[in-house]
């Protein structure tokens, strides 16, 4: 077994769920720390879990020497109940997840965006998660790692009607999807965690992002 330590934030969503799962299924991970506001009650003998309030998390982990850390903080504007409360979730409480990892000397960073978020965007979803991106390769990781899916299809674990309804739609049309437009075919959410951790275990240094279709080849 390795002595790679993960940190997660935002292990309770539909990406996050899978992350965990992998990490603490993987011999390269001694322990892995996962960041809640509410308990969900790990029984895993790598697991430990650690109720924060992300608005002062350097409070929580200060004692953590984390060598991998995954982002897949997320919600809706639906769900956050307005812009500002959504901006709080994907770029604030982000960035200081990135911010307060990166001082307890953590390296490797890997973070969900989401497909088409590489240049300024007039959708406000869009913008915030380019605005995301720009403030994390800013924080000088050695390794940075945005994770870039198409719609994500998976259960939630809650009712978004709208999204189900265009999960299905992309679940009916992936295979239509081809040459320089399959990266807008629908992902799996379980395929994006898989991913994520194999691609955070690579050792080359450097900003890397990963569009849908390149996440489907692992």
């Amino acid at each position: 077994m390795s002595n790679n330590i993960a940190i997660v934030a935002g292990g309770t969503g539909l990406v996050g769920q899978y992350v965990l799962e992998y990490l603490l299924e993987d011999d390269d991970f001694e322990k892995v720390y996962i960041l809640n506001r509410r308990s969900v009650g790990y029984i895993h003998h790598k697991a430990k879990e650690i109720i924060v309030d992300f608005e002062n998390l350097s409070d929580s982990v200060n004692d953590i020497r984390p060598t991998h850390a995954y982002c897949c903080l997320g919600t809706t504007i639906k769900k956050a109940g307005s812009k500002e409360a959504f901006k709080k979730v994907d770029y604030y409480y982000a960035l200081e997840f990135a911010e307060v990892v990166h001082r307890l000397g953590c390296e490797n960073f890997s973070v969900v965006t989401a497909l088409g978020t590489n240049h300024p965007s007039s959708i406000f979803y869009n913008q915030v998660k380019y605005e995301l991106t720009q403030s994390l390769i800013r924080e000088r990781f050695q390794i940075l790692n945005i994770i870039q899916p198409s719609l994500l299809i998976g259960d939630r674990g809650e009712i978004r009607i709208g999204e189900k309804i265009g999960q299905k739609v992309f679940e009916w049309t992936n295979s239509l999807w081809i040459g320089p437009f399959k990266k807008y075919a629908g992902i799996e959410g379980r395929q994006v965690a898989k991913a994520m951790v194999a691609i955070s275990k690579k050792q080359q240094h450097g900003i890397f992002k990963y569009p849908s279709d390149q996440l489907q080849k692992f």
